[in-house]
């Protein structure tokens, strides 16, 4: 009896030496990351405020909670995340116009934000009304569709060229996704390639989304590869297009555009990051983008970024490079509209 007990009082003494270890590296780490970064005086004194632009448990919602722990203990200040989902990624932008240019109200948005402006959904302007600060995430698309569907199997494994053919005999194959433009331009590009026809599903809800198809309610689905890993893991989803021009590490065995089928053609991406009002003081702005890359360094999120197979491409981008990329999205938008003969805003026509 005395041994039995002993036995455990040594592991949880273990347990707890362990985890002193471990937290007092990590604050030795945003230490000497603090150290590093000057901090503006007067910011900040109270805890600061991210806007998510979609649903808890998505892509974005997943990326602003690996920033959290390493930047907090940098700033060091609570970040308080907000969901605000809806409306294709529009629904949070008038609390983020509304709050005041100082730095404590952070914007999370995707690709989106340029797509809705060429579009006129939006007056915000991605570069002339916001100031950027990282993107932290940056990764290719994939088809899935449910793993077991015998519809799409061949030789017992889900195939692409299946799914082409049962959808050129059945038009108009539903699709979930976000319904938001990056997905749309690549998929009617994708129509356009094979001879096929999506009916484009929106769920604002990530679960909702993967169940969808889990659940056999709809065929296929449109989404990142690091956002659904563990359904594809637990062999509840299979990917079979990579929307991509080559083949990607996690997916080896799924066909690609270019590498498979002569598609000479730069599909658009999903990307994440984190932006501020214009107007906010330069200070801030750099404070915070300095803090943003070192909690995006940090070995927290490092690993978060291979569990979610975000590391097909180089992720970080600073605040000049975010700039580049939203610019190259404004342009890309614009003249994959004219060519699809969809309507953009009429400056920009």
């Amino acid at each position: 009896m005395y041994s039995e007990r002993r036995i455990p009082s040594k592991l949880q003494t273990l347990h707890r030496v362990l985890a002193g270890v471990v937290a007092a590296l990590l604050t030795g780490a945003a230490v000497q990351a603090a150290a590093e970064v000057k901090k503006p005086s007067n910011y900040p004194t109270r805890p600061i405020t991210v806007i998510v632009c979609y649903g808890k448990g998505g892509g974005s919602d997943q990326s602003v909670v690996a920033l959290q722990p390493p930047a907090e203990k940098i700033l060091p200040v609570k970040l308080n995340k907000i969901n605000k989902p809806g409306g294709g990624g529009i629904n949070c932008l008038p609390d983020f116009m509304q709050a005041p240019a100082d730095g404590y109200t952070i914007l999370e948005h995707i690709d989106t934000l340029p797509a809705r402006y060429v579009e006129g959904r939006i007056d915000l302007h991605p570069i002339k009304d916001m100031e950027s600060i990282l993107v932290m995430n940056i990764a290719p698309n994939a088809i899935f569709v449910k793993a077991d569907d015998e519809r799409f199997l061949e030789n017992g494994k889900p195939s692409w060229d299946k799914f082409v053919k049962w959808a050129k005999a059945n038009p108009g194959v539903k699709i979930a996704n976000v319904n938001i433009p990056m997905e749309l331009v690549n998929g009617a590009m994708i129509e356009k390639f094979f001879g096929i026809k999506f009916t484009q599903v929106m769920f604002d809800k990530p679960a909702e989304r993967y169940g969808a198809v889990i659940g056999g309610r709809l065929p296929a689905l449109w989404e990142q590869p690091g956002d659904v890993m563990e359904h594809v893991r637990a062999g509840k989803l299979a990917p079979i297009l990579t929307v991509w021009p080559e083949r990607i590490s996690v997916f080896p065995d799924t066909p690609a555009l270019k590498q498979d089928y002569g598609i000479d053609w730069q599909p658009l991406v999903r990307w994440r990051g984190l932006f501020v009002k214009k107007g906010t003081p330069e200070p801030i702005v750099q404070y915070l983008e300095k803090v943003f890359k070192h909690a995006y360094e940090s070995d927290h999120h490092q690993a978060f970024l291979k569990r979610k197979a975000m590391t097909i491409v180089s992720s970080y981008r600073d605040r000049e490079g975010t700039d580049k990329l939203l610019q190259n999205d404004l342009d890309t938008y614009v003249e994959a509209f004219k060519s699809l003969g969809w309507d953009i805003r009429s400056e920009l026509r």
